[in-house]
């Protein structure tokens, strides 16, 4: 389930923190990202035992698309359900919190790199098939402090599904990269629905379908 993943991700982040190493995530830009936003904003801002490790990591959204994202899922905050309206009522943004960073720019993002602090990346793309994830995985994989997080369904003969399968070298641009980081695979925050989501998504629209296509 979401909330055992969610446990499980935050046992990751304090584990590698703890012995100074990094943690990157891969993520898809929309949706997905936002939904980690959420749930470690949770932590972040909560009483939890991980309060004193958690205060002292950043974490970093390093792609353009999810920023910009993240910026319409706040400006929209009205269609959100139920329990998220009462985390804003009480003057809580459930998308922001102190130590979240938004790395809009190349140059910063390639600072993160440079950079040996421990620290959480959330880049795109969830596959690792292009994108910004590719350097922070260059940087980082060849390192046992580090953990690589994958929080999305990788599809056959992408570079995600090569380094869950548990290659042990993988060619990222252009240069060839022991996988000595710690690997994680989470599947708890898949953000597709199930047939009683689809069902339930169905039965609720004011106008009844006449044809359902499943692609």
């Amino acid at each position: 389930s979401n909330q055992n993943s969610l446990n499980e991700l935050i046992e990751i982040i304090v584990k590698t923190i703890t012995r100074g190493g990094s943690v990157i995530i891969p993520s898809f830009a929309v949706g997905r990202t936002q939904e980690l936003i959420y749930e470690l904003n949770r932590f972040y801002e909560s009483d939890s035992t991980y309060r004193g490790v958690l205060s002292k990591v950043n974490v970093y959204i390093d792609s353009p698309m999810a920023i910009t994202t993240t910026q319409v899922f706040r400006r929209n905050a009205q269609v959100f359900d139920e329990e998220k309206k009462r985390y804003i009522l009480e003057g809580d943004n459930p998308l922001d919190f102190p130590n979240l960073y938004f790395t809009r720019t190349s140059e910063e993002s390639m600072a993160l790199n440079t950079d040996d602090t421990p620290k959480i990346i959330i880049a795109a793309s969830g596959m690792c098939n292009a994108g910004r994830i590719l350097h922070h995985l260059k940087h980082n994989l060849w390192n046992p402090r580090n953990s690589v997080v994958f929080v999305g369904y990788q599809a056959n003969g992408t570079l995600g599904r090569r380094i869950l399968d548990g290659e042990i070298e993988i060619p990222v641009l252009g240069e060839h990269v022991m996988v000595k980081a710690q690997i994680y695979n989470l599947e708890g925050f898949s953000g597709h629905a199930d047939r009683d989501g689809l069902l339930e998504w169905v039965q609720g629209l004011q106008k009844a379908p006449q044809n359902i296509f499943l692609v």
